[in-house]
């Protein structure tokens, strides 16, 4: 699976707002139910118990919170952008996380798993494109952003 196929428009959230790593989970679990058919409860608990392993923050303001569910039909990727930025547990660079990129997949396609979560971390070794996520205005400027970002990386 491409990266650009697994982003969907209606699973980018902006504006969001979280006192720490817990709540932020929470919201975006709050954000993914209400726009897709998973229970918030679920997606909040198996990104919970996947953090407790150790921080998914990948450093530049950045983390990619991932886990398997059961029951899930496709892998779901979503994106969530905290204004304020979120204390996120044992950061690399010990700063505040504002763009997430949540991985959801099924247990029975784990090497589509990793492949998306490699194709995440490739794209965001590109530092204008991570100056783009924060900036964009917009859904359709980060969905962009992230297609071209993708392209140049031949992804």
């Amino acid at each position: 699976m491409k990266i650009c196929d697994a982003i969907r428009p209606e699973l980018v959230f902006l504006g969001l707002s979280a006192g720490n790593a817990h709540e932020a989970i929470e919201v975006m679990a709050g954000e993914l139910a209400a726009s897709s058919k998973l229970d918030a409860a679920m997606v909040e608990s198996a990104l919970i118990e996947r953090e407790q392993l150790g921080s998914t923050s990948v450093g530049n303001g950045f983390a990619i919170p991932h886990c398997k569910l059961a029951n899930l039909g496709e892998i779901v990727v979503a994106l969530a952008r905290f204004e304020a930025g979120v204390d996120f547990g044992d950061n690399a660079n010990h700063e505040p996380v504002s763009f997430f990129f949540a991985v959801l997949s099924p247990p029975d396609q784990p090497a589509e798993h990793l492949q998306v979560l490699s194709q995440i971390a490739r794209i965001l070794k590109n530092a204008d494109l991570r100056k783009e996520l924060i900036e964009a205005a917009d859904v359709p400027s980060i969905t962009r952003a992230i297609e071209s970002a993708a392209q140049q990386e031949g992804l």
